[in-house]
């Protein structure tokens, strides 16, 4: 009885999983995975679904072969998952008003950086003179 109830337990959450399966034409597949190095996995630190092993890296693999499979181009899967994540599921977003910080930041932190240090070593020059 027990074994039972453990197999209808691990067959109710199987169908909450959707399995990862390649696609069976070779060049969609390929496709798929260079989408997967593309993408960001939104819950990991600038690792991309191809890499990452969080489930929402897998659910997202999952989508982006269906939508392969659907006949979608790699331009409306990636608008699709945009409009559902925002720029940030992009591993290159676009420059824009919104992501303009994330190009920016950090070329700002090295200029202001490489300015403390300079000012800090004009500073130590004038002193020990």
């Amino acid at each position: 009885m027990r074994a039972l109830l453990i197999l209808m337990a691990a067959l109710m959450l199987g169908a909450f999983v959707a399995p990862e399966r390649p696609l069976g034409d070779p060049a969609q597949e390929a496709r798929a995975l260079n989408l997967f190095k593309e993408l960001r996995c939104p819950t990991c630190i600038a690792q991309s679904i191809h890499d990452s092993n969080a489930d929402i890296a897998g659910d997202l693999r999952v989508i982006v072969r269906e939508q392969i499979a659907q006949g979608r181009t790699n331009e409306e899967i990636r608008n699709y998952l945009v409009a559902r994540y925002g720029d940030v599921i992009l591993l290159r977003p676009p420059v824009n008003g919104t992501t303009l910080p994330l190009w920016l930041g950090p070329w700002l932190i090295f200029l202001v950086g490489g300015g403390i240090v300079f000012v800090a070593m004009r500073r130590h020059r004038v002193k020990s003179d």
